[in-house]
C-alpha cells in the first residue's frame, strides 16, 4: 500500500478533506483503485493511460461546450492542486489539464485529474521556469497551441493559469460576449491609463469562442510566437491589437480588421492582476477582493515559484493539503509540508 492509498484509507481527519476524480470511464489495463472514504483515484499502468485530449474535452465540456484549460509542468504541482480544489469547492467541473513533462502527469493521473499529455513535452526546473526565464517562454507556448487544438475541436476556452485564484465561475459572464471575440485580463496597474496599452494583454486569464475567427487568430499567434524569442503574450498582443497597438479603440478594446476578431480587456476591478490597487498586500486579502467584486485574483507581478506560494499561502488563499494530498474544506489550514 503506497502513501497515496494509505491517506485514502487513513485516520478520521480525512473525511473533512475532499478528493477529486477525473469522472472518465476506465479501461480493462488500467484498475482504479477507489476507497470509501475518498474518491481521489490511483490508476496503475499510469505510463500509458489512454485518456486522449479529444476523449476528455469531450467527456468534461459544459452543456454550453465550455472547457476550462490549465497547461502545467511539475513545478508548479502544489499550485495546480490548490486550483483543482477551489474549483471543486465552487462546483466548477468542466476543466482539463495539459500535462507538459511526464512528472506532473503521472501525479495528477494519480490525483485522479482529467488530464492529457501535451504533444510538446519537456522538462521543467521547479524553481527556474518563473516569469523572463527560457523555461517560461517554452512553455507558455505550449498553452496557446493546445487552445488552438481545442478551438479546432469546436469548443470555447476559458483559460487560466494555476496561479489565478477563483472567487466564483465567470464563464457565463465571459461568454456573453459572444463570437468572435477573446476577453482577456490586463497587466495594467495603474487606474489612470488605458487598459489596453502596448503588452497589457495578460495571457494567463482568457476566454475565447471557437469559430473560423478565432481559429484563425490563434493560428496567427502560434505561428508569432513559434518566431520569436520571447513568451507567448507579446504574441497575444501583437497580432490582434498591432505593433504599438494600431487596433486599439478606446481605452478597452481592440480590433483585428483583417480577422475581425475583438479583444475585450476585462475589467480590472472584477478580474485584477497582481499588481492592481496592491490587493496582495492587503491585511484581509479576500475580504478586500470580494468587496470590489472580484471573479477571480492573478498571483502574478511576484517572481519565482516560491515567492508566490508564500503569498499565496499566507493571504489564506489556499485549499490543498500537499501532506495528505487532498482538498482541505477548512481553506487555508493547510500544512508546512507545502514547501517541501
Amino acid at each position: 500500500m503506497n502513501f497515496l492509498t494509505q491517506s485514502m484509507l487513513g485516520r478520521s481527519t480525512l473525511p473533512l478533506q475532499q478528493g477529486l476524480d477525473c469522472g472518465c470511464n476506465n479501461q480493462a489495463s488500467n484498475r482504479r483503485v477507489l476507497s470509501e472514504k475518498s474518491d481521489f483515484v490511483e490508476l496503475e499502468n499510469t505510463e500509458d493511460v489512454p485518456y486522449t485530449l479529444e476523449y476528455l474535452v469531450r467527456k468534461r465540456a459544459s452543456a454550453e461546450n465550455v472547457v476550462i484549460l490549465a497547461v502545467v509542468g511539475n513545478s508548479y504541482r502544489d499550485m495546480l492542486m490548490n486550483w483543482v480544489c477551489r474549483l471543486k469547492h465552487l462546483n466548477v467541473s468542466n476543466y482539463l489539464v495539459s500535462a507538459i513533462d511526464d512528472d506532473i502527469y503521472r501525479f495528477a493521473v494519480h490525483q485522479g485529474l482529467p488530464v492529457f499529455k501535451s504533444r510538446l513535452t519537456m522538462n521543467v526546473s521547479r524553481n527556474e521556469c518563473h516569469f523572463g526565464t527560457q523555461c517560461f517562454q517554452k512553455v507558455t507556448k505550449m498553452k496557446s497551441r493546445t487552445v488552438l487544438e481545442i478551438l479546432q475541436l469546436g469548443y470555447h476556452v476559458l483559460f487560466s493559469d494555476v496561479d489565478v485564484y477563483w472567487f466564483q465561475d465567470p464563464s457565463q459572464e465571459l461568454m456573453a460576449f459572444g463570437p468572435g471575440h477573446l476577453c482577456a485580463q490586463t497587466d495594467q496597474w495603474n487606474e489612470s491609463e488605458p487598459l489596453n496599452q502596448p503588452r497589457r494583454l495578460n495571457s494567463g486569464f482568457y476566454f475565447v469562442w471557437s469559430d473560423y475567427r478565432t481559429i484563425a487568430a490563434f493560428r496567427n499567434i502560434v505561428q508569432h510566437a513559434a518566431n520569436s524569442e520571447k513568451s507567448e503574450q507579446p504574441s497575444f498582443y501583437d497580432v490582434l491589437c498591432g505593433n504599438g497597438g494600431v487596433y486599439t479603440v478606446g481605452n478597452d478594446l481592440c480590433v483585428q480588421p483583417v480577422l475581425n476578431v475583438t479583444v475585450h480587456f476585462l475589467d480590472p476591478a472584477k478580474y485584477p492582476n497582481g499588481a492592481f490597487r496592491r490587493l496582495w498586500e492587503k491585511k484581509n486579502v479576500r475580504k478586500a477582493c470580494e468587496a470590489q467584486g472580484c471573479r477571480v485574483l492573478h498571483n502574478n507581478w511576484v517572481s519565482g515559484r516560491k515567492r508566490k506560494l508564500e503569498r499565496q499561502f499566507t493571504a489564506g488563499l489556499w485549499a490543498y493539503d500537499a501532506k495528505t494530498r487532498m482538498c482541505m474544506r477548512s481553506w487555508g489550514k493547510a500544512t508546512a509540508h507545502l514547501y517541501a
